[in-house]
C-alpha cells in the first residue's frame, strides 16, 4: 500500500460520514422539493416540478417570515459590529481592571442561547418582569407593559436579546484582529502627529476589514437562520409577527408534514446562505491579497 492510499484510508472514514450526514440530507431536500409529499396522509410522491416554488413566491405568509428575517438579520448583525468594535477596543486597552472588562463582556456568549432567550422572556414578562418593575419604579411607566404580545414590542426584544448574546462574539474576533496589528505602525503615525480618530480610521480600520468581514459572514449566516431565541422568547407570535424564514420551514415541514413545499423553503434558505457566503468570501480574499500585497511593499 503507497501512502497516498494510506491516507485515503485513514480520510476514508470522514468522507463517508460527511457525505451521509452532509451531503445526503442536502441532496435529499432539493429532490424532495420538485415533488408533493405529504407523509402522514399516506401520499406517494407525486413530481410536481417549481410547483412548490411558484407558491413560495405567491405565499403573504412566506414573504412575511422572509421580510421580518432579513430586518432581523440587518438589524442585529449591524449593531453586533458597532458593539464589538467598541467593545474591543476597549479590552485592548492597558489599565487595571482590563481582565474583568473581558470576562463581563464574554459572559453572555458563553451562555446557551435557548437558556438566554428564556432569561429574556422572564426579564419583560408583562406582571414580573424586572425590565418592568424597573421602569415603573423610576417613573418612566405607569402600568405593566406586555412586551412580547405587541408586534413592535417583540420584535424589540428578539433584536436586543440576540445583539446582547452574539455582540462579544464580534468583540472576541475584532480583539484577535487589533492585537495582531502591528504597534510600530501605530507608534510611526503617532510620531508623524496623526490623532487617534485618524489613526483609526486610517491604520486600524482597513487592517480590521478581513476579521470584520469573516465576522459578518458567521454573523450573516448565523442571523438568517436564526430559530432557538425566537422560539424561547415568542414561538413566532404574536400571530405570525415574529415568524422567521426557518421556523416557518419547520413548521411546515415537522408541523403540518408538508414535506415538499418544506424542502423548497428549505432549499430556499441554503441558496441565499450560499450566496451571502459566496460574496463574502469573495471580499475576504480581495482583501487577504491586498494586505499581502502592502505587506510585500
Amino acid at each position: 500500500m503507497t501512502k497516498r492510499q494510506f491516507g485515503y484510508l485513514l480520510i476514508s472514514p470522514t468522507i463517508i460520514m460527511f457525505g451521509l450526514f452532509a451531503v445526503y440530507p442536502v441532496v435529499r431536500t432539493l429532490y424532495l422539493s420538485f415533488f408533493e409529499y405529504r407523509l402522514q396522509f399516506g401520499e406517494t410522491m407525486t413530481f410536481v416540478g417549481l410547483k412548490h416554488y411558484v407558491n413560495m413566491l405567491t405565499n403573504e405568509r412566506f414573504w412575511n417570515a422572509f421580510g421580518f428575517t432579513m430586518a432581523f438579520t440587518a438589524l442585529t448583525v449591524g449593531f453586533e459590529v458597532l458593539l464589538g468594535l467598541a467593545f474591543a477596543q476597549a479590552m485592548n486597552k492597558d489599565y487595571p481592571g482590563r481582565g474583568l472588562l473581558r470576562v463581563v463582556v464574554l459572559i453572555p456568549w458563553a451562555i446557551p442561547t435557548i437558556v438566554s432567550g428564556f432569561m429574556w422572556k422572564f426579564m419583560v414578562h408583562d406582571q414580573y418582569g424586572v425590565i418592568n418593575q424597573m421602569l415603573r419604579s423610576v417613573g418612566l411607566i405607569r402600568d405593566y407593559v406586555p412586551w412580547l404580545s405587541r408586534d413592535i414590542g417583540a420584535k424589540a426584544i428578539l433584536i436586543l436579546a440576540d445583539i446582547w448574546k452574539t455582540a462579544p462574539y464580534v468583540s472576541l474576533m475584532v480583539l484577535a484582529g487589533l492585537q495582531g496589528i502591528p504597534r510600530s505602525l501605530l507608534e510611526a503615525a503617532d510620531i508623524d502627529g496623526a490623532g487617534p480618530i485618524v489613526r483609526y480610521f486610517r491604520i486600524t480600520l482597513p487592517l480590521l476589514k478581513p476579521v470584520l468581514a469573516t465576522a459578518v459572514l458567521f454573523r450573516l449566516i448565523q442571523s438568517f437562520k436564526v430559530y432557538t431565541v425566537i422560539v424561547a422568547l415568542t414561538n413566532g407570535g404574536p400571530g405570525n409577527a415574529t415568524e422567521s424564514l426557518t421556523l416557518y420551514t419547520l413548521r411546515t415541514y415537522f408541523d403540518a408534514g408538508n414535506y415538499g413545499y418544506g424542502s423548497a423553503l428549505a432549499s430556499f434558505t441554503m441558496i441565499v446562505t450560499c450566496g451571502i457566503a459566496v460574496c463574502f468570501l469573495d471580499v475576504i480574499r480581495d482583501k487577504v491579497e491586498a494586505g499581502r500585497k502592502g505587506r510585500a511593499r
